[in-house]
């Protein structure tokens, strides 16, 4: 049986999205597997605020659902996993993605960057050529282009023939290029990893190990860069509703059906004594 197979018998969902009860180790085994098999590997790195993006989002929606690989990224898809009484830790994207990298370079395998601003994109190949001796990377671009030049940094970066292609434009955009363009890129491991260049590069800084310690890397985020309450503020107690109420709901079936088992067998039992009394 093969890793990603066996890692879809134990998917799990989260408000109806699919989630992989996966550990750094075996989403690397899951990687490294498509490497050796030379399939593309789809890798969505799931949290509270994409599942409510998607909610609204029809071609989100679907770019999820048909991922190869969905990992519990954020705080908030672990807490409703575990609500659901699922034996689950977080799976931060960045950690994943630098992990993949780590691999990539120790076997020599070619890795490709987009997204990020220009100036960014060159500090990164230094950053990481420093972390990770031996990193073969074949192909840069930066988030920036018109519509028109789409075509052109699509094929600059599939005539490099990837192994690994690593995406950092942000959902949805970076979910909405791999979408169109992963027949492209057919041989490759492909991740969207939102902004963890600008964090590798120091150009921003993540949150602090208390602040992810405690599950409150969105309130960091918030305080760092309050443009983002809009959408944060929105989505986050949405999602907590949601995860709420239907965790309610299954409890409330749960009852009513242990309800039943108990009517029906104390009229089983009555019955069963009358029956026993008239043989006498």
């Amino acid at each position: 049986m093969s890793s990603l197979t066996a890692t879809y018998k134990t998917r799990q969902k989260v408000l109806g999205y699919p989630v992989d009860m996966v550990s750094e180790k075996s989403a690397l085994e899951v990687i490294s597997e498509a490497w050796k098999t030379g399939r593309s590997l789809h890798v969505v790195t799931l949290n509270a605020e994409m599942i409510v993006a998607a909610q609204q989002d029809q071609l989100l929606d679907r770019i999820i659902r048909h991922a190869h690989l969905i990992v519990p990224d954020g705080s908030g898809v672990v807490f409703a996993l575990k609500l659901a009484k699922q034996n689950v830790s977080k799976l931060p994207g960045i950690e994943l993605a630098a992990a993949a990298i780590d691999m990539a370079a120790q076997s020599k395998k070619r890795i490709a960057l987009l997204g990020g601003k220009p100036e960014v994109m060159e500090k990164l190949k230094e950053v990481l050529a420093a972390k990770h001796p031996g990193i073969n990377i074949v192909a840069t671009h930066d988030g920036y282009w018109s519509p028109d030049d789409e075509d052109n940094v699509v094929d600059e970066l599939a005539q490099a023939e990837p192994d690994l292609l690593l995406v950092a434009m942000g959902v949805p955009r970076q979910e909405y290029f791999l979408d169109r363009w992963h027949a492209s890129f057919n041989h490759a491991v492909m991740i969207g990893v939102g902004g963890s260049f600008d964090v590798w590069t120091g150009t921003v800084k993540r949150a602090p190990l208390l602040f992810r310690r405690f599950h409150l890397e969105w309130l960091y985020r918030l305080l760092a860069e309050p443009w983002r309450f809009k959408r944060i503020g929105s989505a986050l107690p949405s999602f907590a509703f949601q995860v709420l109420s239907e965790a309610a709901r299954k409890k409330i079936g749960a009852d009513e059906k242990h309800g039943e088992r108990r009517n029906n067998k104390r009229i089983n039992s009555h019955d069963k004594s009358k029956e026993r009394s008239k043989e006498k």
